[in-house]
Order: C-alpha cells, then structure tokens, then sequence
C-alpha cells in the first residue's frame, strides 16, 4: 500500500527511473500472498487438528452413551423380570391350592413374548424331601402325567423338582420333573436366595430346553416361596417354612436380542459370568463373526440379583467414518487454497485501487477506537457468526478462556459449556429467534479450570428474520460463587479441624445404617472425649488448644481408614463411623489405635504437653437400629470409659437393641 493517498486531480506517481513494475507488485501482491499462505496453512493444519480431537471426542461420546444405554436397558430388563416373580409368588400366597390350569391362565395373561422378550418361561420347582418323593410324584401322575417321574434319578436327601412350567411348550417340557438341586451351578442359586428370602440369579448353565441346533448359554432367576404366614427372620426359619421355588429360564441369545438392538454394527457387546472375562464365562456375544475392532473399548459391572456380570464393549471398525474423516480434511485444504487465492486476488486488487486506501485509513481510525475501547473493556466481549463460532474475542475474553485469538475464532461458543444438551438448544433457538438474554453459566477453560460468568446476549437478524450475528459480554463471578461454596462448606463441617460437623456427620450415618441395613453388615459408632484438654487449654491458652484440636483430629483420621468417617461434635469431642465392622474386637482395636496415637506428646508453641482419649463404642445392629439410639449407647459408654479411669475405650451393653431380621449368620448379635 502506498504511504500515501492520491490528491485528486493530480497526477498519478510514475515509477522510479530504471525501475519497472515487478519489485512494486512482488511488495504489494506476491509477499502478502505468500504471508497469508503461511498463515492459512498454520491455521488449516490446526483446523484438522482440532476437526480430529472433535470427531474423535464426538465418537467416543456417543460410545459411551451407547454402552451406558445398553448397560441400563439389560438392568431395567431384570427388574420387569423380577416382578414377574414377585407377582408369580403373590399367586401362590393368594390361593391356598393353585392348580395347573390356574398357573397356566396366570403365565398366559403376562403375554411373556409381547412384553417380555427373551423369558423362556415360568416355572415352580417344588422342594420335596426324601421321604415325601413317592407321594409328590404320585400326586403329579395323578393330575394326568402318568409317565412323570423325577429326574435325574437317585436317592439325594432333598430335591427341588420343576412342578409347573409355562408356556408347556415342547422346548420346557423337557424341563418337566428335573430335579435343579441335583446341578451345583443352579442349586448354590437356589440356596442362595433361600438364605437372602430375595431373588438371585444363577451362573453360566446349559438349559435343559436347549437342543443340538443353535444352542445358547443360559440363566435361571429363583425367588423362594414359603408356607403362608411363617416367621422368616433367620436362615434356618425360612428353610423350616420352604415349599418351593418360582423361577424364569433365561436364553441368553433371546434375552439379550429383546432387550437391546443387537443389530448396531458400531458396537460389540459380551457378557461374561462373574469377573473373569474368559470364554468359559462367555454368556453372550453380539457380534461373534467380528474381530476388527475401531480403538474404543469399555467396560462395566453390572450386578443383577447378588450375580455379576461383566459387560465388555468394542467399537467396531467403520470404513465409512473414515472416508468421511478424509473427506473432512479434503475440504479444509480445498478451502485454504481458496482462502489463498482469494487473498491474491485481494491484494492485487488492492494494488490497483489506490483511491481505496483514503477510505481504509478513515475505517482503520474509527475501528482502532472501537478496538480501544473494547480490548481495555474489564468485561469479556465477543462476537459470533450465524452458527455461534467467535469471530471476535477480546483480550479479556481470551484470558478468561485461556485461548489465544487465532485458535478461538472459527469455535463454537457452547464448546466451553458442560455437557448440557437441553441447555445449549434451549440458548440457540433463543437466539434464532432474537430474544435477547442474561444468565449465569459455567465454563470449561482450554486447561480445565471451571469458572462462572453472567452471560450478555443481543441477537442481529437480517431482513429475513435469519440469525446474522450476537454480541456477547461476560462477566467472571467465579469469586463470588467461591465464597458461596465457601459458605456451604462451613454449614456442614468445623471450620478449625475441616471434619465434617455433627449435622452433616448424623446425615451421612443415617445412609450408611440403610446400607449396612441392606448388605446385612455391622457399622460402629465411636464417641471420643479428650481427656485433661481443658488443663491444656487453661495453661497455654486458647490458640494453643486450637493446635492441639487440629494435630489431634488429625491424628485419629490417620488412624481410620478412608471408607470411615470422621467428625467434630464440639469442643474437645469427636465422632467416627467405621464401616464393615465384622466383630466388637475389631471395633476395639481401631479404638486402642487411636488412642494410642493421641496419647503421643503434643508440641505446642515449643512445650510438650499431653492428652488422652476416653473411647465409647457402640455396634449396630447390637446396640441399636438408628442414629440416634447408638449415639446415645456410644455417649453413655465414653462416660463409662472416662468414669473407669479414663485413657480407655468401653463399649455399651449387649443387650441394648434386638438384631435386625437377616443378620449375617456366625456374627454376634
């Protein structure tokens, strides 16, 4: 560009004598283009770069919602089919005699193929004794199955022979009669969920229904069926009170098949029994013939009826989103040299069109104000395009998102949100349709850092009500929700110690003694009290006491493990939960622990004092049922701790709460 505008009516400047117009073209025209090439190649190769992370980020999101999906479909699919036992087992306790025809009209109003694909059928295996097999068989052949007889034969001191099986199709008559105690993988089902009085679904069998053609691995649900109205509290009760099993055979090929669509080419699913993944604990394959695989993998544990499964998922390989990734590449090198040839043809326009550069200096005036004022702006400010890419961002801006300029413009805004998908088409159909907004929103940098701003928008449409452009500002309030979290956190632990407080610790105790409640494990409950603290804190004062509080609390956390919980009541007293707490000895011996480390000498502000720690322990379910029953037994004990002398651990009285129902059997109660 020349240094200076043309005066108008003046004569046009000449070249320099012996001067041609090559050197002027090749500073105008060719050097610019070469610059611009240079810089169209750096951007497009950061393009591909970033078209790459993207679509890969983009597969490997929709992989996972795929497996997730799949993963939830097979977990729901499991709890229909346990209601359906639930449901078969309401049949027996409503009728004091269900006969055969009443059980086959039951099985056929459930339409099992319509809304339950994949059940093989629904069965009772009776539990016959020894010394009742004569009378039970006779009393099958007498309702018209004279050829009925118990399978496989021998003498065994219990049986557990399928009675009822519907549909009686030809595939589960030939279940009819077997004795499913007499197999070890269905009978440790069975004892299971006679010892649980739950469902429990069975390992890796081979179905009596399965045939020489197409077979399928198998699984068995049972959910045990007891003489109406008796106690079922202990094992040995519900084994008293058994009469039967109700049951469903699962092929794994027709269970998986109507659960999920198999058909997905993109993803193959196999089941495994139990962790292992080997091919004799192979349940299901989707896709056996395949073995390429497109780089994603996954895997998860899915625990359906005390049975694990393990889910393994492959990404298969797809020729397709490869060519379309070429493709994409393609494009982008076909539009950076366009994007070059474009600049050349600017640049020799430009050349040419001196009258332009009057015009260009007044606009490079004005937007070097606009620019001032917006790049000195506190605020972030922003413009995007048609599809919500920046095509402007300020210094502020750029700071606050941790993106240079040049790798900002051309992103989409919505890249920085979480992943809130309602959220973004909400924003972008506001602004195609050029309602204005404010709101809060949290954003992702470039490393990861969160941060919450208060959003600013102002929609442009064209004449034809289509979205040209919105300008943005944003303003940082990260500190002021830090101070709010700040504050949230001070109303749910100790400020001095960071332990959780009372309230918050009596919260998280009541979800573990509902857990504990349906895993049938004991938790204990300790009351800490220091002893001679105030001696400590009379002497040295009160900020010496603080220090003493902090290295104590410390100290008993090291001494727990890091599934148990630790609080600060007040003062100088503490609470701790240990979770899975087999026996009262165990419960002690962490106790001694503790104590043992608080006894060490203290220094504080150069002088060594010392304190001990009076310990009462109180067990659940022995010593109560809720929060509040053993915080008192734990109380009363420190008392009796620190009334024995102190420097000790006690534990409250045996007899304080009944067990609850299903205690887990060769554990005092």
């Amino acid at each position: 560009m020349p240094a200076q505008a043309n005066v108008p009516g003046s004569p046009s400047p000449q070249p320099a004598p012996g001067r041609g117009s090559e050197p002027v073209w090749a500073r105008t025209v060719l050097l610019p283009t070469l610059l611009v090439g240079v810089i169209t190649m750096l951007v497009g190769s950061q393009a591909i770069h970033r078209l790459d992370e993207v679509t890969n980020q983009a597969r490997r999101d929709a992989f996972i919602l795929k497996t997730s999906e799949i993963t939830l479909r097979i977990d729901e699919r499991f709890k229909a089919h346990r209601q359906v036992l639930t449901g078969a087992r309401a049949l027996f306790h409503s009728s004091n005699n269900v006969s055969r025809e009443e059980w086959r009209t039951y099985v056929d109003a459930l339409h099992l193929q319509a809304f339950y694909p994949g059940i093989q059928g629904i069965g009772f295996a009776a539990y016959v004794r020894q010394s009742q097999l004569r009378a039970h068989q006779e009393s099958v052949r007498a309702e018209g199955f004279p050829d009925y007889q118990v399978h496989p034969p021998g003498l065994r001191a219990e049986y557990g022979a399928i009675t009822f099986i519907e549909p009686f199709d030809w595939r589960n008559q030939r279940a009819f009669g077997y004795d499913m105690l007499a197999e070890p993988v269905r009978r440790q089902a069975m004892l299971r969920s006679l010892e649980l009085g739950l469902p429990v679904l069975s390992g890796k069998v081979r179905l009596l229904q399965e045939t020489a053609s197409a077979p399928q691995a198998g699984v068995l649900l049972y959910l045990p069926f007891f003489r109406k109205g008796a106690s079922l509290r202990t094992p040995e009760q519900r084994e008293k009170a058994l009469l039967g099993w109700v049951y469903s055979p699962f092929r794994m090929g027709d269970l998986i098949t109507g659960t999920v669509n198999t058909s997905d080419t993109r993803v193959r699913l196999r089941i495994y029994d139990g962790h292992d993944t080997t091919p004799e604990a192979l349940l299901y394959d989707s896709h056996p013939e395949r073995t390429a695989v497109g780089g994603m993998q996954d895997r998860t544990q899915l625990e359906l009826d005390s049975r694990i499964w393990t889910l393994t998922f492959d990404s298969l390989a797809n020729d397709a989103g490869e060519l379309t990734r070429y493709l994409e590449r393609g494009a982008i090198v076909l539009i950076c040299g366009l994007f070059v040839l474009l600049a050349a043809s600017f640049f020799a326009a430009r050349n040419r069109a001196g009258e332009l550069a009057r015009i260009g200096a007044s606009l490079r005036a004005s937007e070097a104000r606009y620019s001032t004022l917006v790049n000195q702006s506190f605020e972030g400010i922003a413009a995007l395009d048609a599809r919500l890419c920046f095509s402007f961002a300020n210094p502020r801006l750029q700071a606050l998102l941790e993106e240079p300029g040049e790798s900002l413009i051309g992103t989409p805004f919505t890249r920085f949100w979480p992943d809130e998908p309602s959220r973004v088409q909400h924003f972008t159909q506001r602004l195609r349709e050029g309602r204005e907004g404010t709101f809060e929103q949290a954003l992702v940098t470039r490393s990861g850092r969160r941060l919450t701003v208060i959003v600013t928008d102002a929609p442009r449409l064209d004449a034809h009500g289509q979205l040209q452009e919105v300008i943005l500002t944003l303003t940082d309030i990260s500190d002021r929700k830090a101070a709010e979290e700040r504050i949230r956190f001070l109303a749910t632990h100790d400020p001095l110690t960071g332990l959780a407080n009372r309230t918050n610790f009596m919260e998280r105790m009541g979800d573990s003694l509902l857990m504990a409640q349906r895993h049938h494990t004991r938790l204990a409950l300790l009351f800490l009290d220091l002893d001679h603290f105030k001696e400590v804190n009379d002497t040295l004062g009160h900020a010496a006491g603080d220090l003493l509080l902090v290295e104590a609390a410390r100290r008993m956390r090291s001494s727990l493990r890091a599934s148990d919980m630790l609080a600060r009541q007040g003062g100088d007293e503490f609470m701790a939960l240990l979770h899975d707490i087999g026996t009262l000895n165990e419960a002690l011996g962490v106790a001694e622990k503790i104590r043992r480390a608080i006894n060490t000498a203290y220094l504080i502000d150069g002088r060594e004092c010392r304190v001990s720690v009076s310990i009462g322990i109180a067990l659940y379910p022995d010593h109560g049922l809720d929060p509040d029953s053993l915080a008192r037994q734990a109380d009363a004990a420190m008392y009796q701790a620190k009334s024995s002398g102190r420097n000790g651990s006690a534990s409250a009285a045996a007899s304080a709460a009944p067990p609850p129902a299903g205690s887990p059997p060769g554990q005092p109660a």
